[in-house]
Parts: C-alpha cells; sequence; structure tokens
C-alpha cells in the first residue's frame, strides 16, 4: 500500500474492501506507463464504481485535443464531434474548473454556468453545445475534478444515472486524484507538468503540509530521520523549492496535494 494513499483522509470514510481496492488502483496509477495502462485502470474503476463513464483529459486551457482523451464507456461519436466542435470552450465542466473549482457536481455546474453563459462569447457555440448534447442523450448527472497548472488543464469527469446515487465513486476520485493525475499528464504529454517524485517523496509532502517535521515524519513511515531528510532533498530538487514551505506551495498549485 502506498503512504500517500494511506494518509489520505478521503479512503478513511470507505468500508475495508473498498479501501483495498483504491490502494490496488492507486499503486496501478503511480506504476503505468502507456495511454491503454490508463485506459484499462479507468475501465477497471469504472466497473468496480458501477459508473456510466469516466474520463480524463489533459491540454491547453482553451483546447483539448484527441490525443490528450482517454476514457472508458463514453460515445466516441460524441467525443470526435465534441472535439471537431471546439465544444471545449463552452463546456461548463471544463469553464468552472478553468475558474477554479477542485471539484465540483455535473448537474450543478452545468446549470449554474448555462444560465449565464449565453450572452458571453461563443454564444453559437454553447447553442450547438447544448443542442448536440441533448441529441446524444448526455447525462449530467455525476462529478467531475479537475487542477490548472502552468497553462494546461487536467481533470477528470464521471457520469453517473440518476439512480447512482452512491458517495463511494467521489469518495474514491478525491483519493486518487495526485495519482490519476500525475498518471495523466505522464502518458499524454511529452514534459510531464508534475514533477517524477517517488511513492515515499509524494508522502513525504503530504506529512509536511499536514505541518509533521522530521522526527515525526520519520516515526509515521518507520524511517530514520537522516533518511527522512534525504528524501527532502530530493523533493526540493525536483519540485524546484527553496524550503519545506515552497514545497508545500508547490505541491497545492500543481494538484499533488489536495486541500
Amino acid at each position: 500500500m502506498t503512504q500517500s494513499l494511506m494518509v489520505n483522509e478521503a479512503s478513511n470514510e470507505l468500508c475495508a474492501s473498498d479501501r483495498m481496492q483504491l490502494f490496488a488502483h492507486g499503486e496501478e496509477l503511480l506504476s503505468l506507463s502507456s495511454r491503454s495502462d490508463l485506459a484499462n485502470c479507468l475501465g477497471s474503476l469504472r466497473a468496480w464504481l458501477d459508473v456510466s463513464e469516466i474520463v480524463v483529459a489533459t491540454g491547453t486551457i482553451e483546447t483539448l485535443p484527441d490525443a490528450c482523451v482517454i476514457g472508458s464507456g463514453y460515445d466516441p461519436e460524441w467525443m470526435e464531434l465534441y472535439l471537431r466542435e471546439k465544444f471545449v470552450l463552452v463546456d461548463p465542466i471544463v469553464r468552472a474548473i478553468v475558474n477554479g473549482q477542485r471539484f465540483l457536481s455535473r448537474s450543478r455546474a452545468i446549470a449554474e454556468n448555462n444560465a449565464v453563459a449565453k450572452s458571453r462569447p461563443h454564444r453559437l457555440t454553447l447553442e450547438r453545445f447544448i443542442e448536440a448534447a441533448q441529441d446524444y442523450r448526455r447525462l449530467s448527472y455525476g462529478f467531475a475534478s479537475g487542477v490548472v497548472f502552468n497553462g494546461r488543464i487536467a481533470l477528470c469527469s464521471v457520469v453517473t444515472s440518476l439512480d447512482q446515487g452512491s458517495q463511494r465513486a467521489p469518495l474514491v476520485l478525491r483519493a486518487l486524484r495526485p495519482m490519476l493525475y500525475q498518471a495523466l499528464m505522464r502518458v499524454l504529454l511529452p514534459e510531464p507538468v508534475f514533477p517524477n517524485l517517488s511513492q515515499r517523496e509524494v508522502a513525504i509532502l503530504e506529512c509536511l503540509a499536514s505541518g509533521h517535521g522530521d522526527t515525526q515524519i520519520a516515526d509515521a513511515m518507520s524511517i530514520s530521520a537522516s533518511t527522512v531528510r534525504f528524501h527532502l532533498g530530493n523533493l526540493f530538487e525536483k519540485l524546484g523549492a527553496r524550503n519545506r514551505c515552497h514545497a508545500v506551495a508547490i505541491g497545492f498549485q500543481s494538484g499533488l496535494l489536495q486541500r
């Protein structure tokens, strides 16, 4: 089990069997190295959580190229139309994430955004988007998560039917977000946005964010204080951080850490 998952509070709200599944998927996300690996992992997550669709994507804020979308359960024709018509420019889920939301309800974001967006630029695109979404019977239920860093956006969207009201799926996504974003950037971008941190370095970064000192971290991870300082040196170098506070700030900014 990864230390980074073990210290994630979201996992504490899951039952024992779900925690085991969570740990297994976290390990898989940390080790996968190809688009097909990520697609298989998403398919496994979708089956376990019993959701209709799960999609991850990354790109610049203004466009999500076809090469940067991976998912399970989505309609390929819809995705082709979505990308070709640049619906990303008006997609309320993407807009909400660009505007700073980290975790949101799809139905609420769609309702709030569409109510005010018709007078904004890209109005015709929005009208085509709404009409096409209705034609494809796109469901608004579910949730999404994302982060913006260095002009790029990384997001995960999960679609559920109305009767899929379990809180397990959003809890799992909250717990897996750092590993999911790292995997997404690692397999889809030639130059990863997120530093290539080891599992132990991610765990130490999370401990720093919780205010722990060297001795507390050493005790929690069953290593010596000198080993903690060794990993801190590697962590600072990879993040380009000046000190502990700077490392934590970079962690939150990049999405490696979640508030």
